[in-house]
């Protein structure tokens, strides 16, 4: 498969496939490829994902064209598609030369090939998935339960791939007012919710209402509460609770990762770039988000 992924972060656009592909990818630019199947709906910062057909350097194009059987992936009608326009319809001549009773369909074609050219080298692909979502319909502002700081929901969604759970439950101990939980709902996981603030409690039982999510919802302290799940996925308060210090958000990261240590294999966590996190966990930087200005998240997968 080759994945079109979002140039918009590309190392967590890669991650989030990794995960949930359970493997590597080659990266090159903005394409990555891998052999993997799973549920690619999940996906939040890929665009579109061709099945491989061919890679070539940008001269051998035309050759690999001429030479490749196209009857052998071509369904009812076809279109070419580029990233450089204008070479669509000399290529699109090419396969119309190949394939037995061929026709074209520009709009939303059955065999859509798509050429992908980056540097002196070029990618073939049949479209097999496109994502469509419409994540500002989900937008933090248009939810009963709304409070300025909440994760947008394709930022929301990749954190809790990242965790790579495929079916399983996923527990948010500082949750707010629920985007990473709501993500993880509607992606078919269990939820659970705790944190210690009773606004942002209720806050988030409006939101499971809106969103139908029946998940679970309790005060706790994420210090102190073990919970049984399968990861946790977590944007800690450090945005909302703006009278911390840096030290005393040092402090609160480790002694509730001492807590999370003792019972989870995996936490996926985000913290303000100037924040050290200490813990017993492997480390892993996966990627990092670019607020506004000079504020930026890093984005941890943490493994026992």
């Amino acid at each position: 498969m080759i994945f079109v992924l979002s140039k918009y972060n590309i190392d967590l656009a890669r991650a989030e496939v990794e995960a949930l592909a359970g493997k590597k990818g080659e990266l090159h630019e903005n394409f990555l490829v891998l052999d993997a199947e799973f549920d690619f709906s999940r996906l939040a910062y890929t665009n579109k994902i061709l099945e491989f057909l061919f890679h070539c350097r940008r001269t051998d194009l035309k050759n690999k064209f001429e030479r490749f059987d196209w009857n052998e992936i071509y369904k009812n009608n076809f279109c070419i598609r580029s990233n450089e326009y204008k070479y669509q319809k000399d290529f699109a001549k090419l396969v119309w030369q190949s394939i037995d009773n061929p026709k074209v369909q520009l709009n939303n074609s059955d065999t859509e090939i798509w050429i992908y050219f980056y540097r002196d080298d070029a990618f073939v692909g049949k479209t097999v998935y496109e994502r469509e979502e419409k994540f500002k319909m989900r937008r933090p502002d248009l939810r009963p339960g709304f409070f300025p700081v909440s994760l947008k929901p394709k930022l929301a969604k990749a954190i809790v791939n990242l965790s790579g759970v495929d079916k399983g439950k996923i527990w948010d101990p500082f949750c707010g007012t629920s985007g990473i939980l709501i993500e993880a709902s509607l992606m078919g996981l269990e939820v659970i919710g705790t944190d210690l603030d009773e606004k942002m409690i209720e806050a988030s039982k409006k939101n499971f209402k809106k969103y139908k999510i029946d998940g679970k919802l309790t005060l706790g302290d994420s210090r102190k509460l073990k919970i049984d799940c399968d990861c946790i996925v977590t944007d800690p308060p450090y945005g909302r609770r703006a009278s911390l210090h840096k030290s005393e958000i040092e402090k609160l990261y480790k002694e509730c990762l001492e807590n999370f240590y003792g019972f989870v294999d995996r936490v996926v966590i985000m913290s303000p770039s100037d924040v050290d996190i200490e813990t017993k966990y492997k480390k892993k930087l996966v990627a990092v988000d670019f607020v506004h200005g000079s504020l930026s998240r890093k984005i941890y997968v943490l493994d026992r």
